[in-house]
């Protein structure tokens, strides 16, 4: 979410707002093109997305699924027989973390866990005949048991941030600066590039250079006679570790609060054609040029024959315009001041958005038909009635301002605003399991809707599917040889907002460990029926995404269960999420909080711009800050954070065998017994051994 005070920069508005059902046109690399995209209103996004054969599967039938069984299965098998699990020898993983305010304590905890991944993966588990853990092994080998795979011996690391600029808008500008060091850059706009810099000044880590990803090559038998990586070797393992956690260090905490957690990874990874940048003409977005930086870093980062993962940190929810949405116009909605307002505040949605049948959610509130914004309907003769006074402050159709603050321009927005400017999440699964996609020119009709998502407009090679991959603008980009990677080699993890009670075998147990296999009813509690198009049922409260507290009055049809912590309770009165709070209308219940290891001084300047409890914040009187003897709320901070990141779960859920999902709210803050022996649920231990195990099948075996 926007926090003005973490580096956003008001630039100003535009003059008039031009929004037609039809939108405009656009250009794209010199091609016309006209676009919109409405997640709510994606035909192919709520029915199913196409396998690898051009089959459609509906998304709600993936849950539970093996991989064997995936979009690939099948291929070259007859009579019924399951192939041969996809298996590889090296991986690439890429980090997307979230630069936005308030990660920093969850980077720290990243950084000190992260060697439990690193050390898993060259020195893997000894195995028992149960497969059980008994030991790490050494050198590749076990004193007792079976090595469980080949320890991993070519591995490239790499770092994306959640930041992708303001995107036609006036936030997120490119050169805003680090209010807590006002030497350095905010890093609103990493592009979706690879990031290396590191520690306080950001210097980037010499093993990363030219193309900001480490490589992990020792010197063993495996390696001989390979071709050396493209950046330098590294052979230590603690080299790897302390280069790896010195990067994590330097992402900071001063990024977009637009954050875009899968447009960054799709950005690099998949996107045949990544743009340059965003260019308003009036007020019409066209996406210029390509990214050249992407293109060289992509391909030598991304191998074609290596398992890929993408582990997701985050804090909240992703909130990403997409340019060519509603003709050209998706910047509006990412703006400070809506175009074309009298009160600066964004057209209201009508009437028809807010009324929800429980028993018909698929056809009516932000799902019927005739959801639309109060912008198209000016001459509609029923518009008193479609689209009523809003607050005190509200007029003509448009929000009162203090229902429509910037920081939470992303949230329901089909039901609050009647459009829908974001990628439907059938774009990152069809990236992530699908052998081709559409580039920039096909992925929105001339009627302004995201079509992306149709095998028809899939006219390129993926590039996680592709042999090799072009370096340079000038190359051909689309028209790619096919690569030996499988989508069984493809991962998606989600280190986000989920209360680790709802992945725990026993919640009631603090120090229970994450379960093994997330069930199909775990799954429900998690993210609902269907999410993205405003169907909860079956969800826990604590991850319904509210500026409300959660009290049944509240809530949208077929939440389990209720808030029972009221504002005013005490602050320990929910072991979930503290209690609910008054968020008067600028942010958004927590799915779950969690003790920091050590309390910060939200008034110490290297805090600037991203503690939750300065002085005045809008979470300054939340559980997270300490309170005085007197029991007034301090400017110190004792608990972190985290929101709902239901689309990150989606993703995972929908990737069956191939998601793997842990809680950003860790099980334990401080190591038990001194880290002696190792603490399992320390930090994101407990993410760092799902995603291993969901791994062990695809890589090579002893």
């Amino acid at each position: 979410m926007v926090r003005r005070d973490a580096g956003a920069s008001i630039l100003g508005a535009a003059a008039t707002f031009l929004v037609t059902a039809c939108g405009g046109s656009s250009v794209r690399g010199g091609t016309p093109d006209s676009g919109t995209s409405d997640v709510s209103s994606s035909g192919s996004a709520s029915s199913g997305f196409a396998s690898d054969d051009g089959a459609t599967r509906n998304l709600s039938d993936d849950a539970g699924r093996s991989a064997e069984t995936g979009p690939e299965a099948g291929a070259g098998a007859s009579d019924g027989a399951l192939p041969q699990r996809a298996i590889a020898s090296k991986v690439d993983l890429l980090f997307m973390i979230d630069n936005s305010a308030s990660m920093g304590d969850k980077q720290i905890l990243l950084a000190e866990s992260v060697p439990e991944l690193i050390g898993r993966l060259a020195n893997p588990n000894c195995i028992d005949a149960a497969g059980n853990a008994i030991a790490h092994s050494q050198n590749g080998q076990c004193a007792q048991g079976q090595i469980e795979f080949t320890p991993v011996h070519d591995m490239h690391i790499g770092i994306v941030t959640s930041s992708l600029g303001g995107r036609g808008s006036d936030q997120c500008a490119a050169g805003a600066l680090n209010p807590a060091n006002m030497a350095l850059p905010a890093h609103n706009d990493d592009r979706g590039e690879l990031v290396n810099r590191s520690g306080p000044s950001e210097v980037g880590v010499a093993d990363a250079t030219p193309s900001n990803f480490l490589a992990w090559f020792p010197s063993v038998p495996d390696n001989q006679g390979k071709p050396l990586p493209p950046v330098a070797a590294v052979t230590s393992a603690t080299t790897l570790v302390s280069d790896f956690a010195s990067m994590i260090a330097g992402i900071h905490e001063h990024g977009c609060g637009f954050e875009a957690q899968n447009e960054a990874w799709y950005r690099f990874l998949v996107q045949p054609d990544p743009f340059d940048h965003v260019q308003l003409n009036g007020q019409t977005a066209a996406l210029v040029g390509i990214d050249s930086v992407i293109l060289k870093q992509r391909a030598d980062f991304l191998r074609p024959d290596s398992l890929v993962a993408i582990i997701v940190v985050t804090d909240e929810n992703e909130g990403v315009a997409d340019p060519l949405a509603i003709g050209g116009q998706g910047w509006v909605l990412a703006n400070s001041q809506f175009p074309g307002s009298p009160n600066n505040a964004a057209a209201e949605g009508t009437i028809e958005c807010q009324r929800q049948d429980p028993n018909n959610l698929a056809t009516t509130g932000p799902n019927d038909p005739n959801c639309t914004s109060c912008a198209f309907i000016k001459s509609d003769p029923n518009f008193a009635t479609r689209c009523p006074k809003d607050g005190a402050s509200g007029v003509s159709g448009y929000l009162d301002p203090m229902n429509d603050q910037i920081n939470l321009r992303f949230f329901n927005q089909k039901q609050r605003f009647g459009i829908s400017v974001g990628y439907p999440l059938a774009r990152y699964l069809h990236g992530l399991t699908r052998p081709s996609v559409p580039d920039s020119a096909h992925e929105h009709d001339s009627t302004g809707k995201y079509i992306g998502d149709q095998d028809a407009n899939a006219n390129c090679l993926n590039p996680l599917f592709a042999a090799t991959l072009p370096t340079s603008p000038t190359a051909e980009l689309c028209a790619l040889q096919r690569g030996p990677r499988s989508s069984e080699l493809i991962y998606y993890a989600a280190i986000a907002g989920v209360p680790h009670q709802l992945l725990q075998v026993d919640p009631t147990n603090p120090d229970s460990p994450q379960k093994g296999t997330i069930t199909d009813a775990d799954w429900l509690k998690i993210t609902g029926n269907d999410p993205e198009h405003y169907d909860v049922t079956g969800a826990d409260f604590h991850m319904v995404e509210s500026w409300l507290p959660r009290a049944a009055v509240n809530l949208p049809p077929g939440v389990v269960n209720v808030a029972t912590c009221p504002p005013g309770s005490s602050d320990s009165c929910d072991p979930i999420s503290g209690r609910e709070w008054d968020t008067k209308g600028g942010d958004l219940q927590f799915a779950c909080i969690f003790a920091l290891p050590q309390p910060k001084d939200c008034t110490a300047p290297q805090y600037a711009g991203a503690c939750d409890c300065s002085a005045n914040g809008p979470s300054q009187t939340t559980p997270l800050c300490q309170k005085s003897s007197s029991g007034a709320y301090t400017q110190t901070q004792i608990y972190g954070k985290a929101y709902p990141s239901l689309r990150e779960m989606v993703i995972a859920h929908k990737m069956r065998s191939q998601g793997i999902v842990s809680s950003l709210c860790p099980i334990h803050v401080t190591p038990a017994n001194g880290d002696s022996p190792p603490d399992p649920l320390y930090a994101y231990r407990p993410a760092w051994q799902a995603i291993v195990d969901h791994f062990a099948g695809s890589l090579r075996g002893p």
